[in-house]
């Protein structure tokens, strides 16, 4: 998966800020607002000053005094491991919609606070697959190759059938592939076109139970062989 790298500089009252952000989608005008996919996870970090100590909350409320009020989102559901304070988290964008994340940043010493805040638009991935056939003589070994879009883990299943045995649907589960590509060793096939496709996909966030576009495997017969005769003069 292809990340864009993300710096965001802040400066107020002598702190400077950083916020470090992978996404795959650039930041949005102004560079505060961040477009994210859901189900993707991102790494917030900001200069860890000497002194300064930091509190990150979660909002949906885009009306309250983030200055004086907590988030309003689970921080165990949507933190990493729950962990709030420090100078990096990682959130774990789990549904659609605008979220507002805000890093408090206190100074005991010098009895200052400061905040920075992001708008964060989280939008709705669906997994999808892709089915790719092969083609052998009866009698080797043929593969299917399914290419899977989205964040997972996938759990998905797939189906194959065949004029030869009376277009019988056999459906299987695979579970907890980690890798956008698998390839699958199929069962021996009959001679001719088997088709294959993906019927449902299930990720941590997401169900897609659109069937997929069909994949073909053809399996051609085994050359007969042919003798060689010498032509009479």
């Amino acid at each position: 998966m292809k990340h864009a790298l993300l710096h965001i500089m802040y400066r107020s009252l002598g702190t400077i800020l950083v916020a470090l952000t992978v996404a795959t989608a650039a930041a949005q005008k102004p560079v505060q607002s961040i477009e994210v996919e859901k189900c993707e996870t991102i790494e917030f970090s900001v200069v860890d000053w000497p002194g300064d100590r930091y509190t990150w909350d979660l909002y949906r409320d885009s009306t309250v005094n983030y200055a004086k009020q907590d988030g309003d989102v689970d921080k165990i559901s949507y933190f990493e491991k729950g962990e709030d304070n420090g100078s990096t988290v990682h959130v774990h964008w789990l549904d659609t919609g605008r979220y507002f994340l805000r890093v408090m940043v206190w100074n005991e010493v010098e009895c200052t606070n400061n905040l920075l805040l992001f708008m964060v638009d989280v939008t709705e991935v669906i997994p999808m697959a892709e089915v790719y056939g092969d083609s052998t003589c009866i009698g080797d070994k043929s593969f299917v190759r399914i290419v899977l879009s989205g964040h997972g883990p996938w759990d998905f299943k797939y189906s194959y059938s065949s004029e030869a045995n009376g277009n019988n649907i056999v459906s299987v589960n695979v579970n907890g592939v980690v890798d956008h590509e698998v390839t699958i060793p199929m069962p021996p096939l009959p001679v001719g076109a088997t088709e294959v496709w993906v019927d449902e996909i299930i990720t941590e966030c997401t169900i897609n139970l659109i069937p997929s576009d069909k994949g073909r495997i053809m399996i051609y017969p085994k050359p007969s062989q042919s003798k060689i005769y010498l032509k009479d003069e």
